[in-house]
């Protein structure tokens, strides 16, 4: 049966992690990455070790906010799925979400 799930994540300077922990019966799909960022950073979808999707936000071009959505990531079984936001001036958050993989 098909499960949606969604995890959010807040940070500092340092960036943020948001991550759906692994599951050793399935997988998952991620469908949206989104979130909030001060400064020009880098935003990854991995699977726990390999980079799976990423994207660059210029905040001087598209503001502070970002949504990714319409994303069809697969995330093998037993992988975590993470969004990150690499790194901000002082406030950052990511929100991660999708469907598990039967």
């Amino acid at each position: 049966m098909e499960t949606y799930w969604s995890k959010t994540a807040a940070g500092t300077n340092s960036g943020a992690t948001a991550t759906q922990a692994s599951d050793s019966s399935r997988g998952w799909i991620v469908t949206f990455i989104s979130g909030h960022v001060d400064a020009d950073s880098i935003i990854k979808i991995t699977d726990g070790t390999d980079t799976l999707w990423e994207s660059k936000v210029d905040v001087s071009v598209s503001g502070i906010h970002f949504h990714f959505d319409n994303l069809t990531i697969p995330v093998g079984i037993g992988n975590s799925a993470v969004g990150n936001v690499a790194s901000s001036s002082s406030d950052c958050q990511v929100t991660i979400g999708g469907t598990s993989a039967p």
